[in-house]
């Protein structure tokens, strides 16, 4: 009698072992989709600033950018917390096949205790947002010699549009906690696509300032459509009036709140302050040049830290379950990968930032003397970045940024917080050494107060804080 196999799996095409193989799953992908479309597409769109913007244009473009990034300020750090607050709630939970949430009444209780609270603190941080950013934005922007250049209007609808998308934040925040990722990273790859689209459009017709209203716009209704229409019935069933259990604000949101809420306010003295002390001290021209340097670097450390990032969700749940094993195996692959990333994709920029200096002043051979308005666009462009120098200098600065980040992302959900005092110094200690080099120096300036700080304090600092914690896990498994 011949002896029955059982049927196999089909095997999966290549490119789908691949992706398996860097940990790619959908969350991933969409992500990716997102950064890499932002990254492909920002040569079309820098070389239409060049064509398009003035030098001064440029530098409120980048601004503006810089500014509502003060949005931390207000924010504090709560889509954090709400995050992984609600990542340990959907271990019990699930959505069924009409898109509503079912499942342990006491988490799903506590979920929507912990909704109720978010709600209303974003609502207070968007007006507040108005208030105090807009006010000190518009002041901060009249300090520099009048021009004719047309702000103040485009700048307060930024923050008016940008108020808004601070008060959807705590629902997307939510949808990420109950693992839904990869959707909402497919509208955040959907709408990058269609922002980048519409922002081409607006820089080509003139439309100046006005193109950062546009892209806040299409921000705003893709995350009203992903609230409001997608998921309508996750929400619908999540608005509903708390009878059980409830989140304690003092004991379970508090304690962990006030710790990240002090370190992403001095987030922000590594991530966009840099820009407006450019803007303050050595002009428009020169702040604009740094703002396309800085934001292409922070989209390619973003693009890496995705794989991190988006399994945020999984690492709360794997650490809900006490599956320590596995999130350790998974931590170090994505770890693994998204440095590699990181390190491929910086060498390919500053590659190309010297090849933009290398043909400045080369010209074109007859033979292709068709091509010579878009050569002499291309060789324009150097007159809009940094230099090299500079720009391996801010390449090798986003690294300390990623491995501090990585940390922290594993440590978290485990709903343990002992960053503040390393991470709270080394984020104002940059901002220091930033703002003293960067007003003497300039962006060479700049770049070395990131650096001293980020690989002599920031990554032996987070590597120690690593070390030291999972030897207290040990210790405790071994006492248990």
């Amino acid at each position: 009698m011949t002896e029955q196999r059982e049927p196999q799996p089909p095997r999966r095409s290549w490119p789908r072992r691949m992706l398996n193989r860097m940990e790619v799953n959908r969350a991933v992908f969409y992500a990716l989709v997102n950064r890499g479309w932002q990254f492909l597409s920002g040569p079309v769109t820098l070389l239409l600033i060049v064509a398009f913007f003035s030098s001064e244009t440029q530098g409120y473009y980048y601004n503006f950018g810089a500014l509502i990034a003060l949005q931390t300020f207000v924010e504090m750090g709560m889509q954090v917390v709400t995050l992984y607050l609600a990542s340990h709630e959907w271990a019990q939970l699930e959505i069924d096949e009409r898109g509503y949430l079912t499942g342990d009444v006491s988490a799903l209780s506590r979920l929507r205790s912990l909704a109720a609270l978010v709600v209303k603190w974003y609502s207070i941080a968007g007006t507040l947002f108005v208030a105090a950013i807009g006010t000190a934005g518009y002041f901060f922007l009249a300090s520099q010699p009048a021009s004719d250049l047309i702000w103040r209007a485009p700048w307060f609808c930024v923050v008016g549009l940008t108020a808004l998308s601070l008060m959807a934040a705590p629902c997307v925040a939510l949808l990420e906690g109950c693992n839904q990722v990869s959707v909402t990273n497919r509208y955040r790859a959907l709408q990058g696509i269609m922002g980048t689209l519409v922002v081409w459009l607006c820089i080509s017709s003139g439309a100046g300032l006005w193109t950062c209203v546009a892209i806040s716009a299409v921000r705003l209704f893709w995350e009203l459509w992903l609230i409001l229409v997608h998921y309508r019935r996750f929400f619908a069933s999540l608005w509903k009036p708390v009878t059980g259990p409830q989140v304690s604000w003092s004991e379970e949101v508090w304690p962990l709140h006030w710790k990240l809420a002090i370190q992403a306010m001095a987030a922000y003295f590594t991530s966009s302050f840099v820009i407006p002390l450019m803007f303050n001290y050595q002009g428009a021209e020169v702040s604009g040049q740094l703002g396309m340097t800085w934001t292409s670097l922070m989209t390619l450390q973003m693009a890496a830290y995705a794989w991190m990032l988006t399994r945020a969700p999984l690492f709360g749940t794997l650490v809900s379950q006490n599956d320590i094993p596995e999130l350790n195996r998974v931590f170090r692959r994505l770890f693994q990968v998204s440095t590699t990333v990181l390190l491929t994709g910086g060498a390919i920029f500053c590659l190309v930032v010297w090849m933009l200096q290398a043909i400045q002043g080369v010209e074109l051979s007859a033979a292709w003397q068709a091509l010579e308005p878009v050569w002499n666009l291309i060789q324009k462009v150097q007159g809009r970045i940094l230099p090299l120098y500079p720009t391996v200098l801010l390449t090798l600065a986003i690294f300390p940024i990623h491995i501090a980040q990585c940390v922290m992302a594993y440590i978290r959900p485990f709903k343990q917080e002992p960053f503040l005092m390393l991470n709270t110094a080394c984020q104002l200690m940059t901002g220091l050494l930033v703002w003293y080099l960067g007003k003497n120096y300039g962006p060479v300036g700049a770049g070395w107060g990131f650096l001293l700080v980020g690989y002599f304090l920031t990554v032996p600092g987070f590597l120690w804080i690593l070390k030291r914690f999972i030897m207290q896990r040990k210790s405790l498994v071994v006492r248990d």
